[in-house]
């Protein structure tokens, strides 16, 4: 890994970021979401404010940025063969794909804040938000890339992604239904974000069973998603 292009790719491609129309549109939804429920829709949803706001804004960011941006972005250089260019330049595979999962990483961190300030949050929850947070963005940032791997263009990651952005969203939001779903919901990381934060918001002591569930399930997905992505990586590469 080269530190010097890395950081070039980084900086072009966080740029490059800012000025496409989509990408803008994915970061911004969650954060307008957030706006909405707290102040267009706070006397009406009284009980949906505070914890219950940031959680569904961060399940949403959670779901959309590794799977829809990520994957669109890796599937755009994809289709503009633009590694072959690269390539020539000394840049490889590796360095093309850790430049565009740091960008995503940095795009969700910014968009996490942003929802922080939004939801007026209590500032002495910041840093365990983030901590939690970046666990759960972790958990599912290398499923983006593999999902970008696996496109050929941008329609048909967003083709793969949506479906994927669905399954980690509702678990969260319908976990409360019935004791079925709750235990399926614990699986998915979006649920281990919500369970870990809820548990920090309502003063309740933080290491218990159902926290504890939540860090593991975050790990395991870290690692499976780090195994995927290398052996689709193996068999498929970029430039294919």
């Amino acid at each position: 890994m080269n530190i010097r292009i890395c950081k070039a790719l980084f900086m072009k491609d966080l740029k490059n970021c800012f000025v496409n129309k989509n990408v803008f549109l994915m970061l911004a939804l969650p954060v307008l979401f957030g706006v909405m429920y707290k102040f267009l829709l706070g006397d009406i949803l009284q009980e949906a404010t505070g914890s219950f706001v940031i959680v569904m804004c961060i399940v949403m960011t959670i779901s959309i940025i590794p799977l829809n941006v990520l994957a669109n972005m890796v599937a755009e250089e994809k289709e503009k063969h633009t590694l072959r260019s690269l390539m020539l330049a000394n840049v490889s595979a590796a360095d093309f794909l850790l430049s565009k999962a740091f960008v995503a990483l940095v795009l969700m961190l910014i968009d996490g804040i942003l929802i922080f300030l939004v939801c007026q949050e209590p500032i002495g929850y910041f840093v365990y938000f983030l901590i939690f947070y970046i666990l759960a963005s972790l958990s599912v940032l290398f499923f983006g890339a593999l999902v970008g791997l696996l496109s050929k263009d941008q329609m048909s990651a967003g083709t793969l992604s949506s479906p994927l952005m669905i399954f980690l969203m509702l678990p969260p939001i319908f976990s409360q239904l019935n004791e079925m779903i709750e235990k399926i919901a614990v699986i998915f990381p979006t649920t281990s974000f919500q369970t870990l934060y809820l548990q920090l918001s309502t003063k309740q002591p933080f290491f218990n069973q159902d926290t504890v569930i939540a860090i593991i399930v975050c790990i395991v997905w870290i690692i499976l998603g780090v195994i995927a992505f290398m052996y689709g990586y193996k068999k498929k590469g970029l430039d294919d």
